[in-house]
């Protein structure tokens, strides 16, 4: 049973909002065709100028330089004393034929040698230690490689303050 159904105006107006579209909403706007065409074509051409400097940017990679440029000792013909043993090579990512002796002490022995991917390698062959390797690509501008004390400087730069020169290219730590 119903009892007597009484409506408010309130009621009634939400009632007839909800069907009419609440009131008096103004109409949507329509952009203009000729807006939407221009501002497309700038986004377009904002597309195509990126490409273009992505593509003039210099993501040329610099030729990579012989390692022997870099350290002339790799120039020179492979003595016995250049080769690292066998048994210390076999964790190295270096070429074996490359190994240069550059400088050896009470506690390590240390050479210059040629990796793959263009690299220059600097190899410390401690006594009674694991064989350690500092690489850097010879593309671009060479970096200086550091292993403990011992620096390897590519041919033409100099070591910072507070090293001195040991052998060609090999630098120690004052």
């Amino acid at each position: 049973m119903i009892l007597g159904m009484t409506t408010t105006y309130d009621d009634a107006d939400l009632f007839s909002d909800a069907f009419t579209g609440f009131g008096a909403a103004a109409p949507s706007r329509q952009r203009s065709r000729l807006l939407t065409v221009l501002a497309l074509a700038g986004a377009a051409l904002l597309v195509v100028a990126a490409l273009v400097w992505v593509r003039l940017d210099g993501n040329v990679a610099a030729p990579a330089a012989d390692p022997a440029t870099l350290v002339p000792a790799l120039a020179e013909t492979q003595r016995s004393a250049d080769e690292i043993a066998p048994s210390d090579l076999a964790d190295l990512l270096v070429f074996p034929e490359t190994t240069r002796l550059l400088l050896s002490d009470d506690a390590a022995s240390y050479y210059a040698a040629a990796a793959p991917g263009d690299q220059l390698c600097l190899v410390s062959v401690p006594l009674g230690d694991l064989v350690r390797t500092s690489c850097a690509s010879t593309a671009g501008s060479p970096s200086d490689l550091v292993i403990d004390d011992v620096m390897l400087v590519p041919t033409g730069a100099t070591a910072p303050a507070g090293w001195h020169e040991a052998a060609a290219n090999v630098f120690v730590k004052d």
